[in-house]
């Protein structure tokens, strides 16, 4: 679901309310929307249910329209407003979730509902002659006309009143009284009003085959018993239930209440497990089974039902071993790793929810709802579902899995101190945008993508969300000097958040550890700070505004393809990452490992290629925008990556790779910048790769070349240049590299490898990180989660510390047709249950990194692949080397 402007939305709600004054009028509304497509953002779904809450509440008033509707009209109005909101809640989520509020709040459309004359109960009962005339009357007119004419909620209230006063006065016929309970079940069936235990006794009659399942969950019930065993029984009852909630409106009504009292029962489990006990073998099974019945109740109510399955594997996989001293540290990182994925699938949700519910309080207001029913409501909605336990029981469970681990609990991408104003914000992109703080500023941000460049001012970065160690932002990081933590524990993040407020000046520490502290500090000292730092040259700020780095030599002569290893020491033809492709073909044997052949696209074909009116024209608006920090930068460089592919590529140049190499099917297409890893710029992840290119194809991979060399002019590229002072594109210039696939071949493992351990500063030590499939997860780092990292000692490389395992939802896998994206299940993933596998692979890794090092004389960045072929053989693949750019 799209978005919209919900003032707009708000006020079109109040009108058509106060037009609409009756019961069924106001539910043809949410029809309305609904049939025609009008609905266009979260927001507008979120207000819409908070409109049909305060009706069925009572809080919103309905009177009669001078009209005679029966119930069969609301109940239709409602039967049409559900069938919209399945169709909606397929979009994802979020739109799930909130429709699955609604459904309560609308009235039964049962075959007794929709008949031409439903209620006849009460027509029966005002017909008596075994009660008083008074009493008669009431019910005539009160009821049995009202509610053939036009009921709505108000009516039920009047019901409960009068049998209450029936039962308390006494005195009246066994039929009559017998009669009036049977229709307040109804009239409370029709409103939907009816409980728990009404539901499923329902459902077991209109399907005996459950009744023993509903019978011991009642009973269970009833017996306040262990909310474990009554769990086991409500998730045995919604297995059957679940599957028919779509169909049939009473099925779906029973599976709501079964929803809400799961979320009652997990509460008094997660209090149980917060008095005491953390880390006993009790705690732990007590813990990682409510974690695994959590997540079956998120699955069954259909929200990332498949990541909430494979989530639940993990966690049953490792609980025999979680307690086992002896299993430490591996079983709980692997814990850690499962709890970090369940928190992703809750905060998610969770941020889609709190913007969606924001305007509901301006729609409450405009209603004369009262304020603090306003507030309870939107609270309910955050906090009262099972998938808020969900995220407390997993974060109980990482936080002692990280204790028992001995893990931090902070992600230290870059250390030091660092002071500036406090500056919150969503996203980190979006601290281009804003008019940044002239002594500096310390941002705090709730997400990053890993791909973002780092404006100038900043001098220390908080996120809420873990990032890899060697991503591109992570790189520029170090290189800025800019202070850097990330976490996967939101909590944590919010309460280091807490400790200060926007906009007042702080003295951020990062630790190298992984401790991160937070301090408010006065005007006067931030400004005595920024003083120094503009006086020594060493600061981050001088190493900002220094001279803009030296771009290496540039040759636009040639026009064909160049094999990679005869332009080895040439990297002016092609760029240092085709250069590097070439040193590695010789380097490949004496140090034993396989490098691919490279073939090669000069810098030159780029420069004759791209051309023509529509370029130049885009080209100039974006060093415009740039040059006045507009806020259309990425439109603009949008606009120029559109011109670059609307070019072509010299149909020599798809020759002349065709050619070159005859018998390989798919091939990696890569960049090769002149702009990249110079002094102080990585050009880890700022540019594109295209992965799993049918070189038959000739559209196929013309199409890849044209969308690396328009990678150039993507926002992080871009912002990345002009942010170390590098002109837009005159001087600057593409080459493409050309290398077969070999991922295939077996089982896929993607790394990147540091020479020495740049986070800690210690050269005797390489550091690497890891992940299932194809690298791009880990250079980009647009996939939430975290690699496995690796430290390996130089000196004994059986000397491996694990400090995290991966916890990436999913892996890029090479496939026919392309490289795919694949949910990946860790506990059938040998990385993640085999620890000497491990710890192997670290050392295979470990060992070509020294080699390179050595090789190149200069600490070294490298990516590559590990295959594990039939029969246990492994082989390190490396794709590119370049040196460790740093500060």
């Amino acid at each position: 679901v799209g978005g919209s402007s919900a003032d707009e939305f708000i006020a079109r709600i109040i009108k058509e309310n106060d037009d609409r004054v009756s019961y069924r009028l106001k539910l043809e509304l949410p029809k309305l929307l609904l049939e025609e497509d009008q609905l266009s953002s979260l927001t507008e779904l979120a207000c819409l249910q908070a409109y049909l809450t305060f009706i069925a509440s009572g809080q919103i008033p309905c009177k009669e329209d001078g009209r005679h509707n029966r119930p069969c009209a609301a109940a239709n109005a409602a039967k049409a407003v559900t069938e919209a909101l399945w169709d909606i809640a397929k979009y994802g989520d979020a739109e799930r979730f909130i429709a699955r509020r609604i459904f309560p709040s609308l009235p039964s459309f049962s075959d007794e509902f929709t008949c031409a004359v439903p209620m006849t109960r009460i027509r029966d009962i005002a017909h008596r002659n075994d009660i008083p005339h008074d009493m008669k009357l009431y019910i005539k007119h009160e009821l049995q006309n009202k509610l053939h004419r036009c009921a709505d909620p108000g009516d039920l209230v009047k019901l409960d009143k009068l049998v209450e006063r029936i039962d308390r006065e006494g005195g009246y016929s066994e039929g009559f009284v017998k009669e009036m309970h049977i229709f307040q079940v109804e009239l409370k069936d029709f409103f939907n009003a009816t409980g728990l235990d009404d539901s499923a006794k329902q459902i077991a009659k209109e399907d005996p085959s459950l009744g023993g399942t509903v019978d011991t969950l009642l009973r269970l019930k009833a017996g306040a018993s262990d909310p474990f065993e009554q769990l086991v029984a409500l998730t045995e009852l919604r297995r059957r239930v679940a599957p028919r909630v779509e169909a049939e409106q009473n099925w779906l009504r029973l599976d709501v209440e079964l929803d809400k009292y799961a979320f009652v029962l997990l509460s008094q489990i997660a209090g149980g497990l917060d008095s005491g006990g953390n880390g006993s073998q009790d705690w732990w099974q007590r813990l990682t089974r409510a974690l695994d019945l959590s997540l079956m109740q998120t699955q069954l109510t259909g929200l990332s039902p498949d990541e909430c399955t494979v989530v639940a594997n993990e966690v049953n996989a490792v609980a025999p071993e979680i307690s086992n001293s002896a299993k430490a540290p591996f079983a709980p990182q692997r814990l850690a790793a499962s709890t970090d994925r369940a928190l992703r699938i809750c905060f998610a949700l969770q941020a889609s929810l709190e913007a969606a519910y924001a305007s509901v309080p301006a729609l409450g207001k405009a209603l004369n709802i009262d304020a603090h029913a306003v507030s309870v409501f939107v609270e309910a909605e955050l906090r009262a579902s099972v998938l808020f336990q969900v995220s407390k029981l997993a974060q109980m469970a990482m936080q002692q899995a990280k204790v028992a681990a001995g893990l931090p609990l902070w992600t230290t991408i870059s250390a030091g101190t660092g002071y500036g104003r406090c500056m919150f914000c969503t996203a980190l992109s979006e601290s281009w945008s804003k008019s940044l703080p002239a002594e500096g500023a310390v941002i705090f941000c709730d997400e990053a993508n890993g791909d973002e460049e780092i404006p100038n001012l900043v001098r220390g970065v908080v996120v809420g969300r873990d990032l890899p160690v060697l991503s591109h932002l992570a790189l520029r990081a170090r290189q800025l000097g800019t202070v850097f933590a990330c976490t996967s524990e939101f909590e944590l993040y919010s309460k280091l958040r807490s400790n200060v407020q926007n906009g007042n000046g702080v003295r951020l520490t990062i630790e190298a550890s992984g401790g991160a502290r937070v301090e408010t500090i006065s005007d006067s000292e931030l400004a005595s700070k920024s003083v120094k730092e503009d006086k020594g040259k060493s600061t981050t700020e001088a190493k900002k505004t220094s001279d803009p780095p030296k771009l290496g030599e540039l040759s636009l002569d040639g026009d064909q393809v160049l094999n990679a290893i005869d332009i080895a020491d040439k990297s002016q033809v092609a760029g240092g990452k085709a250069a590097s492709s070439g040193k590695l073909e010789k380097f490949a044997n004496e140090i034993g490992f396989k490098a691919p052949k490279g073939l090669a696209i000069p810098f030159g074909v780029m420069k004759k290629a791209v051309k023509g009116p529509s370029f130049d024209a885009a080209l100039a608006d974006l060093k415009s925008a740039l040059e006045s920090n507009s806020k259309d930068i990425e439109a603009k460089a949008r606009a120029v990556r559109d011109a670059v592919e609307k070019c072509e590529v010299p149909g020599a140049i798809l020759d002349g790779i065709i050619a070159g190499l005859p018998n390989v099917e798919r091939v990696a297409v890569r960049s090769s910048a002149n702009s990249e890893d110079l002094e102080k710029v990585s050009g880890a992840g700022l540019h594109d790769s295209v992965l799993g290119v049918d070189i038959k194809e000739r559209k196929s991979l013309q199409d890849a070349i044209l969308q690396v060399w328009s990678s150039m002019f993507t926002l992080r590229a871009v912002q990345s240049r002009h942010a170390a002072g590098l002109p837009l594109y005159e001087g600057i210039a593409m080459g493409v590299l050309v290398q077969p696939m070999a991922s295939r071949v077996g089982q896929c493992y993607a790394f990147i490898a540091f020479s020495k351990d740049a986070v800690a500063s210690n050269d005797q030590a390489v550091y690497i990180e890891v992940c299932v499939g194809l690298g791009e997860t880990l250079a980009s780092a647009n996939e939430p989660g975290t690699p496995y990292r690796l430290i390996v000692s130089k000196d004994s490389l059986d000397k491996v510390t694990i400090q995290s395992l991966a916890s990436f939802s999913y892996g890029l896998q090479d496939m026919v047709g392309g490289p795919k994206q694949v949910r990946i299940d860790y506990s059938k993933e040998r990385l993640s249950t085999d620890e000497a596998f491990l710890r192997q692979i670290a050392q295979d890794v470990a060992k070509v990194a020294i080699g390179i090092e050595k090789g190149y004389g200069m600490a070294m960045d490298m990516e590559g692949i590990v295959l594990e072929q039939d029969g246990g053989k492994r082989e390190v693949h490396l794709v590119q080397a370049r040196p460790i750019v740093e500060a």
